[in-house]
């Protein structure tokens, strides 16, 4: 209920924002007190309390007036209010995050699968790598990639780099094998350095690339999905029959649109495109930032094309609490592009904005492209977004300024392409999703997609209706699927149907049960209008040092496939190797909770275990943010108790803090306690041990006391009334063991004369 005297490391929040943490005092009442050093965290001017320091303990409420307190010992936070008028220039100190700490990194992602029928015969395989280590804050990574299909192998380096954030500027600078990132120029892969505003502390929309993306299909059976962008592939994944979402794509460029194609067992790739502009909302900066560039254009797989060098700046001028303006020049040899982009946000739920791109090639001449974009809150629940975009012929991007050398994709030279979205949520009627796309194609029909989703809760029930319509090039009419969901516990059913122009009508059942934090499967049949039945079952595993999923399927003319994933990471550090099931990202944690295996932790990224040195990794720490680390009770051993299982730290982009739990050994024994007459020590007597005298608990009900740390050769004695008092003597390590929280015995308390 309060903070137990002395000193402790809490979370400290002023005036609602966060201050990181810092060690301060408490005193025997468990208030807080005032000190140097929590001045200085939460930014308050010492001035105001000359005798803070020379005082046992300076209160708030004694020393400085219209100071509020709120103390949450449960979550080690301490939380105040404090006029601004006490606060100094800056309000709170520049720096609460830790940085530092040294340890390597490996990420692994294997993908295998094969199918088979009387007339064809396909398999698959995918095996990703990412290493690296973080030293001093420095983030060094290199991912490379082995695809093979049937008898066609690929192997790509998708890059190499190292960065750092320079918190000085604000910005982080990267060398190496890089993906353009850039407000308002598209552009691939590139050797060379860049230079950008760091997301986390100028408190703008993060610019990680992967966060916050969404990809949304349907597909009409079993599928693996691949994304592609700059003809690289960024993400693959299995998916089941129906609607799909992919999340958080690691995108390799923030202004080139994806490639998504769904291929299905025995039925021809269908393939669709994203416009990048849809995958994110817009946002105004908090405060204006820059972009710069320089290096040699890189080429993946077979891609011959020349590499020119190039260099690219973007500088942001915050014109209005409510108004961005960009500006920005790109230059490679006898390439040339000019940009201004302009966001302006019309009150606060909506925001507009509008990009207008100039271009120079020697082959192309002069072209220019037209980008503009909308997103509004309607009130109610509903939202919606709009996106136009217009190239003229002779506009090129740098990634191909050599177009006219290859096959060129009709997608990324649409002369138009425009996109509309609108949501309705209400908690009568569910939540309405839909959106529609067209790219029109120079000397070619234009190609259109519709997507309209609806959702409800029904208490535990759901039922959902997809519906999705491709016209032009891959054409495949209307596909629609409808599910309908029931819970039981921790299964569930779910009955679905499915119908699509080019394979008919579809029906199918799914049972799914979730065993346990580590284990879950699911067992599904559909049936289609030619009576033709498929089989199907999943095993999700997360054995806490790897996350594994297998899968099987059966179909009614001999079909049959398989598929094995393997995910994971390990982190290298001074005090062994530690694996994750998780992939360790540029911000994580070495997490240590005594010396044994499989004590659960829960993390930002998800729940893991300590290994048998009881270590474990938090893989992923948002950047300059709080997060969360909570050690489970419930998985320590019978006798062993955890001081603080809460622990809130704040980490800046490529540190490593280790975070150690205090562990301590209890053996928590209950006693049924009889007199030597037989009958049970009365209740409400005082327990002391007899050595020292010192009180430790009372007799809670007739004959039982209860001992939180009991020693090996156990002497107590009992105070009762009337001056009465027993002894208890007991050898606990003749009590049996058993698997209970705490030992039980039965002893007798022989009285004596006070």
């Amino acid at each position: 209920p309060r903070f137990t005297a002395g000193q402790s490391r809490v979370a400290l929040r002023v005036n609602g924002v966060s201050a990181g943490q810092v060690l301060t005092t408490f005193d025997e009442q468990g208030r807080l007190c005032l000190d140097a050093a929590l001045l200085e965290q939460a930014g308050i001017d010492e001035a105001f309390i000359p005798y803070a320091a020379s005082t046992q303990c300076a209160l708030p409420a004694e020393t400085l007036a219209g100071v509020q307190v709120q103390l949450d010992p449960g979550t080690q936070q301490v939380s105040l209010l404090v006029p601004t008028g006490l606060l100094r220039n800056g309000a709170r100190a520049s720096k609460t995050w830790t940085t530092g700490g040294t340890a390597g990194v490996v990420n692994y992602t294997a993908l295998v699968s094969a199918s088979a029928g009387p007339a064809y015969s396909s398999q698959f395989r995918h095996v990703g790598v990412e290493w690296g280590f973080n030293a001093n804050d420095w983030v060094v990574r290199s991912r490379q990639s082995y695809t093979r299909s049937n008898d066609a192998s690929q192997v790509e380096n998708l890059y190499t780099h190292a960065s750092r954030t320079l918190e000085r500027y604000q910005a982080t600078v990267q060398v190496g094998q890089l993906t353009l990132r850039s407000p308002l120029f598209a552009g691939g892969a590139f050797t060379g350095i860049q230079m950008l505003p760091e997301a986390g502390l100028a408190q703008r929309f993060d610019g990680q690339l992967g966060d916050g993306t969404q990809v949304e299909g349907i597909a009409y059976g079993p599928a693996r999905v691949e994304v592609r962008q700059s003809g690289a592939l960024i993400h693959t994944t299995l998916v089941p029959s129906g609607p799909f979402v992919l999340r958080d794509v690691p995108l390799l460029s923030g202004r080139l649109d994806l490639e998504v194609s769904v291929i299905e067992d025995g039925a021809e790739p269908r393939r669709f495109w994203v416009p990048v502009d849809s995958l994110r909302p817009l946002a105004i900066a908090a405060s204006p930032g820059f972009a710069l560039a320089a290096g040699q254009v890189r080429r993946f797989a077979d891609d011959t094309r020349e590499k020119p060098s190039f260099a690219v700046g973007s500088k942001d001028w915050l014109l209005s609490p409510s108004t961005l303006l960009t500006g920005g020049w790109m230059g490679a040899g006898d390439y040339q592009s000019l940009g201004l982009g302009v966001q302006h946000a019309l009150g606060r739920d909506t925001t507009v904005s509008a990009q207008h791109l100039g271009s120079h090639v020697a082959t192309a001449g002069a072209g220019h492209s037209l980008n503009a974009a909308v997103n509004t809150s309607l009130g109610a629940g509903v939202s919606a977004g709009l996106t136009w975009t217009r190239r003229s012929q002779g506009f090129r991007a740098l990634d191909d300024v050599a177009l006219d050398a290859r096959d060129s994709n009709p997608y990324e030279r649409a002369e138009q392409q425009w996109g509309a979205s609108l949501s309705y949520s209400d908690q009568a009627w569910g939540v309405l999703t839909s959106s529609v796309s067209q790219y029109r194609l120079a000397g070619a029909a234009d190609r259109t997609s519709v997507n309209v989703a609806w959702s409800r809760a029904f208490a535990d029930a759901s039922l959902s209706l997809s519906v999705r319509h491709d016209s032009g090039g891959d054409d495949r009419g209307i596909g629609v699927y409808t599910s309908l969901t029931l819970p039981f516990g921790h299964r569930r059913v779910s009955v679905s149907a499915r119908h699509d122009e080019r394979q008919g009508t579809r029906t199918g059942a799914r049972y799914n049960e979730h065993i346990s934090d580590t284990a879950s499967y699911s067992l599904a049949a559909d049936r289609s209008d030619t009576g033709r039945t498929d089989l199907s079952a999943r095993l999700s595993l997360l054995p806490r040092y790897t996350s594994v999923e297998l899968g099987h399927a059966r179909g009614g003319l001999g079909q049959r496939s398989y598929d094995l994933s393997l995910n994971g990471g390990l982190a290298l550090h001074a005090h062994g190797v530690t694996p994750s099931p998780y992939a360790v990202r540029d911000t994580f944690g070495v997490i240590k909770v005594g010396e044994g295996a499989g004590v659960k932790v829960n993390t930002p990224q998800g729940p893991v275990w300590t290994d048998s040195s009881g270590h474990a990794v938090a893989a992923s720490l948002p950047a300059f943010s709080a997060s969360r680390l909570e050690v489970d009770p419930r998985s320590l051993k019978r006798n062993t108790d955890v001081l603080n299982g809460f622990r809130e730290i704040e980490a800046g982009r490529g540190a490593v803090p280790r975070v150690e739990f205090a562990l301590a050994s209890a053996r928590r024994l209950l006693l049924r306690v009889r007199t030597d007459a037989g009958g049970w020590v009365p209740k409400g007597g005082a327990v002391y041990d007899s050595a020292t005298g010192a009180y430790l608990t009372n007799v809670v009900d007739a004959g039982l006391v209860y001992l939180a740390d009991a020693p090996e050769q156990l002497k107590l004695y009992v105070s009762m009334a009337d001056d009465r008092r027993c002894v208890i003597e007991l050898d606990t390590r003749r009590i049996a063991q058993t698997a209970a929280p705490y030992q039980s015995a039965e002893t007798t308390c022989i009285q004596r004369s006070p």
